[in-house]
């Protein structure tokens, strides 16, 4: 009998240490999943957070990890205590950092949306990170076919400045730029980005509006550019010709003066009328020539005042992107 009850027990004990060793195996595989489920329910979404995660089409595993980063948007002067830019020129809207995720508070309407795809593209610098190198090293060579695809003088301009201030990142920065920003990326770049976006069309959509937004700012700006410049080498053409002009009839009226004081200087009053009037059509064609040049100049003055508005509402704009400067205080 004891003999038996010794077997049983160290079958028991066995199977106790393979459960616990089976167990640590486990949470160390999947310690990112323990600990966000940790952070997870340790978290209570603000309203503001919601409303964000919503408007991002979340699916429900990124919401599981956006929550688990505990988001938090915030003003300018906590927003940077946690998220530093690299240079002074380049503001951010957002960070991953510490597996937390932060939000710039941008509050312009204008650009509603654009916290949403902030929101969006640090989420994916967190899925990133949770990858398994193996799908790391498969989604690589996917994001460099589209990256070829898509690529543009801005884009390269920004993966060169993350080369700088973030480097080797290239291919985590993609991942989050071309799955917030661009559409059409190909089957298996859309099949996996199905994970995290129940329709990322839609998110697409909004980070064009907010950039159609400034685009159409830059466009209004360039087109009054060129109408200013052309305008502004008429108006000096013109004006160049016109006092050219006026000085040639002041030269025809004086000598014309001097012959009519001059005895016998015209033959009949006729050739006197004649010659009188064609200074008359001399002068009266300056005069609506002057007038064309002060239209023109009144209308130069009308350009810079429109110029000017639209810089004052791009950098307005801008200035709602920079964390950099402290908000109003509220009286």
């Amino acid at each position: 009998m004891s003999q038996t009850k010794s077997r049983g027990t160290s079958w028991v004990g066995w199977i106790v240490s393979a459960l616990l060793i089976a167990g640590s195996i486990w949470l160390w595989v999947e310690r990112q999943y323990v600990v966000d489920a940790i952070q997870y329910n340790q978290y209570t979404p603000t309203a503001t957070v919601k409303e964000v995660a919503n408007q991002a089409g979340l699916t429900d595993d990124a919401l599981f990890t956006f929550y688990a980063t505990h988001p938090s948007v915030e003003s300018s002067s906590e927003f940077n205590k946690h998220c530093q830019r690299k240079e002074a020129d380049s503001p951010i809207l957002g960070c991953y950092a510490g597996n937390r995720i932060f939000i710039f508070n941008v509050t312009d309407e204008r650009l509603k949306g654009i916290k949403a795809v902030t929101a969006a593209h640090e989420l994916l610098h967190a899925e990133y990170e949770r990858l398994p190198d193996s799908e790391k090293k498969r989604l690589q060579p996917l994001l460099q076919a589209a990256y070829r695809r898509v690529t543009n003088a801005d884009l390269e301009a920004r993966m060169k400045y993350y080369e700088k201030t973030e480097p080797g990142e290239a291919f985590n920065e993609l991942h989050s730029i071309l799955g917030t920003e661009y559409a059409s990326l190909g089957t298996d770049l859309e099949n996996h980005y199905k994970k995290y976006f129940e329709n990322r069309a839609a998110l697409v959509a909004l980070h064009q509006k907010v950039e159609q937004t400034f685009n159409t700012l830059s466009e209004e700006a360039d087109l009054l550019v060129n109408q200013i410049e052309k305008l502004a080498h008429t108006i000096n053409g013109d004006t160049k010709q016109y006092n050219a002009d006026v000085s040639g009839l002041n030269a025809a009226v004086t000598a014309f003066n001097a012959r009519a004081q001059q005895p016998g200087g015209f033959t009949t009053q006729q050739e006197f009328q004649v010659e009188r009037q064609k200074l008359l059509a001399r002068s009266n064609a300056l005069a609506e020539f002057r007038q064309q040049i002060q239209a023109n100049i009144a209308e130069y003055k009308t350009l810079l005042a429109k110029l000017d508005a639209i810089n004052t509402q791009s950098a307005s704009l801008n200035a709602s992107l920079d964390s950099a400067l402290s908000d109003v205080p509220k009286i």
